[in-house]
Protein backbone atom coordinates (compact mmCIF):
# COMPACT_ATOMS: atom_id res chain seq x y z
CA UNK A 1 0.00 0.00 0.00
CA UNK A 2 1.10 3.33 -1.04
CA UNK A 3 0.80 6.51 1.55
CA UNK A 4 0.12 9.94 0.46
CA UNK A 5 2.96 12.18 1.48
CA UNK A 6 1.05 15.24 0.37
CA UNK A 7 3.07 16.72 -2.20
CA UNK A 8 2.60 15.33 -5.83
CA UNK A 9 6.16 13.51 -7.37
CA UNK A 10 8.47 15.60 -10.01
CA UNK A 11 7.12 12.95 -12.71
CA UNK A 12 4.03 14.49 -12.90
CA UNK A 13 5.38 17.85 -13.63
CA UNK A 14 8.59 16.44 -15.26
CA UNK A 15 10.91 17.37 -12.43
CA UNK A 16 9.55 21.23 -12.53
CA UNK A 17 7.58 23.77 -10.50
CA UNK A 18 4.01 23.28 -11.68
CA UNK A 19 3.76 27.07 -12.20
CA UNK A 20 5.48 29.51 -14.81
CA UNK A 21 8.59 31.95 -13.69
CA UNK A 22 9.46 35.28 -14.29
CA UNK A 23 13.20 36.03 -13.41
CA UNK A 24 14.49 39.65 -13.51
CA UNK A 25 18.51 39.87 -14.42
CA UNK A 26 20.62 43.01 -14.20
CA UNK A 27 24.33 43.26 -14.86
CA UNK A 28 24.17 38.95 -14.96
CA UNK A 29 22.67 38.96 -11.59
CA UNK A 30 19.02 37.92 -11.28
CA UNK A 31 17.27 40.70 -9.31
CA UNK A 32 14.04 39.04 -8.35
CA UNK A 33 11.96 36.46 -9.47
CA UNK A 34 8.41 35.21 -8.60
CA UNK A 35 5.49 33.05 -10.11
CA UNK A 36 3.39 33.79 -12.85
CA UNK A 37 -0.79 33.05 -12.34
CA UNK A 38 -1.37 31.12 -15.49
CA UNK A 39 -4.64 29.91 -13.94
CA UNK A 40 -6.58 32.59 -13.80
CA UNK A 41 -4.79 34.52 -16.14
CA UNK A 42 -4.09 32.67 -19.48
CA UNK A 43 -3.74 34.11 -22.01
CA UNK A 44 -1.44 37.04 -20.54
CA UNK A 45 0.55 34.40 -19.25
CA UNK A 46 0.99 32.69 -22.01
CA UNK A 47 2.08 35.37 -24.55
CA UNK A 48 4.30 36.54 -21.93
CA UNK A 49 6.10 33.33 -22.16
CA UNK A 50 6.16 33.38 -25.48
CA UNK A 51 8.32 36.52 -25.30
CA UNK A 52 10.70 34.21 -23.90
CA UNK A 53 13.68 36.73 -23.12
CA UNK A 54 13.00 40.65 -23.06
CA UNK A 55 15.68 43.46 -23.07
CA UNK A 56 13.91 46.34 -21.69
CA UNK A 57 14.52 49.62 -19.72
CA UNK A 58 13.31 50.61 -16.51
CA UNK A 59 10.55 53.02 -15.74
CA UNK A 60 9.60 54.28 -12.04
CA UNK A 61 6.17 56.03 -11.62
CA UNK A 62 5.61 56.53 -7.87
CA UNK A 63 4.56 53.20 -6.50
CA UNK A 64 6.00 50.83 -9.30
CA UNK A 65 8.30 50.15 -12.32
CA UNK A 66 7.18 49.87 -15.18
CA UNK A 67 8.70 47.64 -17.88
CA UNK A 68 7.98 47.37 -22.15
CA UNK A 69 6.96 43.95 -23.30
CA UNK A 70 6.41 43.29 -26.65
CA UNK A 71 3.37 41.71 -25.97
CA UNK A 72 -0.17 42.73 -26.94
CA UNK A 73 -3.24 40.86 -25.11
CA UNK A 74 -6.40 42.56 -24.26
CA UNK A 75 -8.31 42.50 -21.00
CA UNK A 76 -8.91 39.34 -19.03
CA UNK A 77 -10.25 40.17 -15.38
CA UNK A 78 -8.82 43.64 -15.05
CA UNK A 79 -7.93 45.00 -11.57
CA UNK A 80 -6.80 48.68 -10.39
CA UNK A 81 -5.61 47.76 -6.24
CA UNK A 82 -2.74 46.09 -6.05
CA UNK A 83 -0.25 45.12 -3.29
CA UNK A 84 3.79 44.95 -2.57
CA UNK A 85 5.26 42.09 -4.85
CA UNK A 86 2.17 42.01 -7.09
CA UNK A 87 2.94 41.68 -11.08
CA UNK A 88 0.44 43.24 -13.91
CA UNK A 89 0.33 43.89 -17.63
CA UNK A 90 -1.16 47.18 -18.33
CA UNK A 91 -2.40 45.75 -21.58
CA UNK A 92 -3.54 49.28 -23.39
CA UNK A 93 0.85 50.17 -23.35
CA UNK A 94 2.10 47.18 -23.34
CA UNK A 95 3.87 47.44 -19.65
CA UNK A 96 4.53 44.75 -16.93
CA UNK A 97 4.15 46.64 -14.02
CA UNK A 98 6.01 45.77 -10.23
CA UNK A 99 4.44 47.05 -7.55
CA UNK A 100 7.02 48.67 -4.86
CA UNK A 101 3.78 48.91 -2.03
CA UNK A 102 -0.15 48.74 -1.61
CA UNK A 103 -1.50 51.15 -4.43
CA UNK A 104 -3.97 51.61 -6.94
CA UNK A 105 -3.08 51.99 -10.83
CA UNK A 106 -4.69 54.65 -12.47
CA UNK A 107 -6.16 52.19 -15.04
CA UNK A 108 -6.97 48.96 -15.22
CA UNK A 109 -4.24 45.73 -15.78
CA UNK A 110 -3.96 42.02 -16.25
CA UNK A 111 -2.89 40.77 -12.71
CA UNK A 112 0.16 37.93 -13.45
CA UNK A 113 1.49 37.04 -10.73
CA UNK A 114 3.85 38.12 -7.40
CA UNK A 115 7.60 38.51 -6.38
CA UNK A 116 9.16 36.10 -4.04
CA UNK A 117 10.45 38.04 -1.74
CA UNK A 118 10.90 42.18 -1.83
CA UNK A 119 10.68 44.26 -4.11
CA UNK A 120 14.43 45.42 -4.82
CA UNK A 121 15.35 49.13 -5.76
CA UNK A 122 16.27 49.26 -8.85
CA UNK A 123 17.74 52.79 -10.91
CA UNK A 124 15.32 54.07 -13.39
CA UNK A 125 16.90 53.96 -16.94
CA UNK A 126 18.10 50.18 -16.03
CA UNK A 127 18.58 47.90 -19.06
CA UNK A 128 16.85 44.68 -17.45
CA UNK A 129 16.08 41.73 -19.14
CA UNK A 130 12.83 39.63 -18.08
CA UNK A 131 13.08 36.06 -18.56
CA UNK A 132 9.89 33.98 -18.64
CA UNK A 133 10.11 30.40 -18.21
CA UNK A 134 7.45 27.80 -18.23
Amino acid sequence: MIEWSGQLPNIIFGGRSPLPRIRAIVNGTEVFSGSLDIANHPKTVNELLRARTVKTIAVLRGDYYMFRVPVRVGAEKPESAYKEGDLAFDFMGGWLLLFKKRSMYAGRANYVGALEGRVPDIKPGTEIVLVFTP
